[in-house]
């Protein structure tokens, strides 16, 4: 069976691998912490355990709808109300079988063979062969300490080209821990969205950012500035539900 070329090109998972090799050790006896995964150790919280006990042997689960449960996106926007002070409406909540999903889906999407996407660098290596998986042309941007290894719009406006179409940016990120700074991140947003290209915003792990004592909410999504954002976030890293 001949494998298509995309599927070769695409580099394996090392962090899964380690996690592999982590697990073979623990099967041996050995005993292994592991800082290979951004996986929560709380899992899911005990009521969202126990719903699940008492719903699951006598409710039918048929097919939902393909953008999901129209109770659970509701309920992801009364989330972002509680969380970010933001209504959100539930019509721009599609919900996925995990953030990789919703990646994968963005991509398909947005992507066009030869579209060139700007995405900093270091960030997580599964978000650019999501973009090159689609045929683009992923321009790894470098940074240093001095931006907290994030793209700024300096370095944006640097590296931006007449073939830029998007750009994908996680913050916090996987693996620096670092966030664009709001008004930074807004100002990158604006730039692109002037220059009619797309943004992908990966916030799964905003909400484990710090509270705000002044208003009592974490730190903004960026639909607050730019509502026109792509934005993925998920259940395994706040909810520890994976």
């Amino acid at each position: 069976m001949k494998i298509s070329q995309r599927a070769q090109a695409i580099r394996p998972f090392l962090a899964m691998e380690f996690g592999k090799h982590a697990a073979e050790l623990e099967a041996a006896g050995h005993r292994v912490i592991r800082l290979n995964l951004g996986e929560p150790d709380f899992g899911a919280p005990p009521a969202v355990r126990a719903e699940l006990q008492r719903i699951a042997p006598d409710t039918a689960m048929p097919y939902t709808g393909a953008l999901g449960l129209p109770a659970l996106r509701e309920a992801i926007s009364g989330f972002y109300q509680q969380a970010h002070g933001l209504r959100l409406d539930p019509e721009r909540v599609v919900v996925t079988a995990g953030a990789s999903a919703a990646l994968l889906l963005l991509t398909a999407a947005l992507v066009d063979p030869g579209d060139e996407v700007l995405v900093g660098d270091p960030s997580y290596p599964c978000n650019r062969q999501f973009l090159s998986g689609f045929g683009a042309d992923v321009r790894l941007v470098p940074t240093d300490a001095h931006a907290r290894f994030q793209l700024d719009l300096a370095a944006v406006q640097r590296h931006w080209s007449t073939r830029t179409r998007g750009l994908m940016i996680a913050t916090p990120s996987n693996p620096t821990g670092t966030s664009v700074p709001p008004a930074e991140l807004a100002a990158i947003c604006d730039w692109a969205r002037k220059h009619g290209a797309w943004r992908i915003v990966d916030e799964i792990y905003l909400n484990l950012s710090d509270t705000d004592p002044a208003t009592g909410h974490t730190a903004p999504t960026i639909l607050a500035a730019d509502p026109g954002a792509c934005v993925i976030n998920s259940f395994s890293k706040y909810f520890g539900m994976y």
